[in-house]
């Protein structure tokens, strides 16, 4: 049976559980993430940032201390955005946009189009 614990800010938990940060994700991306989720067999700790939180300290001090992040650069408001090259810059961080005018991938190669790489991680295979 799976445990996933979801944490917002200002929260963090500190276990041995795999741990996820998603940044400012859509509705549909929410949505996405919740169903491949639904059937893993692991410990997770889900943690989201939305914009709406307004606690963008958590998000940089949370970004080095997970094992992954993913970030909907298109749904970030003006202060997350004005984080992103940090965030991008980030090993473990992969990001989603569809904006083609700013060269992310200058900072970093580990642009993705959706959660299949999250959901090859969490299954334990890495194609």
């Amino acid at each position: 049976m799976n445990e996933i614990s979801l944490i917002t800010p200002p929260d963090f938990l500190n276990n041995d559980a795999y741990s996820i940060l998603v940044v400012c994700p859509t509705n549909d991306k929410k949505e996405m993430l919740n169903d491949m989720l639904s059937g893993t067999q692991i410990h997770l700790n889900l943690y989201l940032y939305e914009s709406m939180f307004d606690d963008i300290g958590w998000v940089i001090n949370l970004i080095k201390k997970v094992d992954v992040a993913f970030i909907d650069v298109d749904n970030c408001d003006s202060n997350t955005r004005t984080f992103l090259s940090h965030f991008i810059a980030q090993p473990n961080t992969f990001y989603l946009t569809t904006d083609g005018t700013i060269p992310y991938n200058l900072i970093s190669k580990n642009m993705v189009y959706d959660f299949s790489l999250l959901e090859n991680i969490i299954r334990g295979t890495n194609e």
